[in-house]
């Protein structure tokens, strides 16, 4: 019960801070695909060292966590999109309103639920302990990634990047 409670709130949390800077990266900080290549390797090298994965477990751990982040990605764009759409659209009715948010939560729930379906493929092929270490160590690195995006952008002229 209580690794159940833990799980989903780690679970929450990491796609609460998963897309913040998901929206973070496409929106204000524009990323080139060459430096999104080289932060997807930093990734696989940090979460394989932090999860302590064997050369067989990583075999088979990698190309299903890689298919997940494919489809996680898909779901964050069409996520992005909708808020593309949303900030353009100034004089919203309370019907579109109300349209906006049904969109945006279930876009959440498909969130959810692939992470529901992953985590149990996760579990499956590296463990729950090792699953739960992933889930860790995405927080980890994201928070990482996001200090140092944040100091690169503290060394840059002019005002930083307006939040929407």
């Amino acid at each position: 019960m209580m690794t159940r409670h833990l799980l989903r709130t780690l679970v929450l949390g990491l796609t609460l801070g998963t897309v913040f800077l998901a929206c973070a990266q496409e929106d204000d900080l524009p990323i080139a695909p060459e430096r999104l290549q080289e932060v997807k390797a930093q990734r696989s090298a940090y979460l394989t060292q932090k999860m302590g994965l064997s050369p067989e477990e990583s075999q088979r751990f990698w190309p299903v966590y890689n298919q997940y982040d494919k489809e996680l990605e898909a779901l964050r764009r069409e996520r992005r999109e909708g808020h593309r759409a949303l900030r353009t659209d100034a004089d919203l009715t309370d019907a579109e309103a109300a349209g906006h948010i049904d969109r945006e939560l279930a876009s959440q729930q498909q969130e959810l639920d692939l992470r529901k379906r992953y985590s149990g493929e996760f579990i499956k092929l590296i463990g729950a302990r090792k699953t739960l270490e992933l889930h860790r160590a995405e927080r980890d690195f994201n928070r990482e990634l996001l200090r140092r995006m944040r100091e690169r952008q503290g060394d840059r002229p002019g005002p930083p990047p307006q939040r929407r």
